[in-house]
């Protein structure tokens, strides 16, 4: 099958995972784009049309991501942590339901997820998160916070998405729940991270918890 019709942003802070994430994409997505914005050292070094390396200006993953956005042509995009947590391979079928009508599908990282590749304290964390934004927002989502999506490009325009930091990822959820577009929820594998972890602490936690309630006043 064909990916002409969409880009993947790899958005990484000294990823040493990177290039392995890449390849992957493009073996499991023939002929998509990509898009590396990266802080620090972007850790790909290959030649190759279909990837843009592009470095981040300011800092924070929403930053980023917005920065990235901009650079995209097609009408299908995705987000994928550069960190080799998620399988490539999972985008695929988050696209073939973009391609069908929905308007973002998430990928949910807890129907089978071990303590190896998350620690339980994140586990409950991350549930926490997800509890709490479903509740202010009258959302059923199990995982606000994943770092594996794909949606029309039309729809994260549309969202005006404000945040810097991680809590992006739970303004996208929020945000097109509240603008009535499609979001779809789907199973996706979980892997142990390829470097230093980078996984939430309390304080980021604590953060992110706050992030939720600010929703309230959009």
């Amino acid at each position: 099958m064909d990916y002409k019709d969409t880009t993947v942003i790899i958005p990484v802070k000294d990823e040493l995972a990177t290039e392995k994430v890449a390849m992957s994409v493009l073996k499991h997505l023939p002929n998509c784009r990509i898009i590396i914005i990266y802080k620090g050292e972007p850790h790909y070094n290959k030649v190759n049309a279909q990837v843009k390396v592009v470095e981040q200006v300011g800092s924070g993953k929403g930053v980023a991501c917005r920065q990235a956005v901009k650079l995209v042509k097609t009408p299908i995009m995705c987000f994928i942590d550069g960190d080799a947590t998620y399988e490539p391979k999972d985008l695929r079928k988050l696209v073939g339901l973009v391609r069908e009508g929905a308007d973002m599908v998430m990928g949910n990282r807890f129907e089978s997820i071990s303590r190896e590749a998350m620690p339980w304290y994140v586990q409950l964390g991350n549930h926490v998160l997800t509890v709490v934004a479903n509740t202010l927002y009258f959302m059923h989502v199990k995982d606000s916070q994943t770092g594996i999506r794909a949606m029309k490009k039309s729809v994260f325009d549309a969202m005006k998405l404000r945040e810097t930091h991680f809590g992006i990822e739970t303004e996208m959820v929020v945000m097109a729940k509240k603008k009535g577009f499609k979001v779809v929820e789907i199973p996706a594998h979980y892997y142990k991270r390829i470097g230093q972890s980078k996984q939430m602490k309390l304080l980021d936690g604590l953060k992110l918890l706050a992030i939720n309630f600010k929703f309230l006043l959009r």
